[in-house]
């Protein structure tokens, strides 16, 4: 039997905007939506409706104007709308999983170095750590020449295929992904399939962005269109 392990609750989300004399810009109201283990959640939306600021609060990078937004353990459950800074730290080390649009590295740090990151966090062994790096990096067409450079010096869809693979590369009972294939090609859009395939088989709770029709309808368990929570 699946189990809970995403619940939002009537979620509400405003910004305002100190510098600009305090405008007030509301994104969505009263957003609900579970996710299972092993379903795939897709926000359907045009652009500027708010599907990344969605992730961002779930990521506990934006604080939510009201709602809870409360992930379920095997022990426990914990509201991520309520913690404390640390907390959330420990949450995105151990349960929460995030593939931006953008890939943000410190210059000069290697594109392996970048990918085992999340799983030495973990308490991997470098070993491990660093052959299942090389794993993903050639399973997702980053030649090996390249894998002790700096990604900052890549084309965009290598950067994006590294920061695929940081994402991927530890089992997160949550998934995030933010238009993981926007500027992939068809092969490696594949690819990206199959691992978000192997995360649902792996038991994550997925929420995506999809641009890409096909891509959607191929990894989508759920489809939320995000229009009917404009607030």
């Amino acid at each position: 039997m699946p189990t809970t392990r995403l619940v939002v609750s009537n979620l509400k989300k405003d910004f305002i905007l100190h510098t600009q004399h305090n405008a007030h810009i509301p994104v969505f109201n009263g957003f609900s939506l579970s996710v299972d283990s092993g379903e795939c959640a897709v926000l359907l939306g045009p652009s500027g409706m708010g599907k990344s600021t969605f992730l961002k609060c779930l990521y506990g990078n934006y604080k939510i104007t009201s709602g809870s937004i409360t992930l379920y353990f095997d022990d426990g459950e914990i509201d991520v709308a309520k913690c404390e800074p640390e907390w959330i730290h420990g949450l995105r080390r151990q349960t929460i999983g995030y593939v931006s649009q953008f890939l943000r590295v410190i210059p000069r740090v290697a594109a392996i170095d970048v990918v085992v990151e999340p799983l030495l966090m973990q308490g991997v062994t470098k070993e491990d750590a660093y052959q299942k790096a090389a794993v993903l990096l050639a399973r997702l067409h980053i030649p090996e020449k390249l894998w002790s450079l700096s990604p900052t010096t890549f084309s965009g869809g290598e950067q994006q295929r590294v920061n695929i693979a940081r994402g991927f590369i530890a089992n997160y009972p949550v998934l995030l992904l933010d238009e993981p294939t926007a500027s992939l090609d068809a092969k490696n859009r594949a690819v990206v399939i199959e691992l978000i395939n192997e995360a649902k088989a792996n038991g994550a709770a997925v929420v995506g962005i999809f641009h890409d029709k096909d891509v959607r309808d191929t990894v989508a368990d759920n489809v939320i269109d995000l229009s009917q929570f404009v607030a």
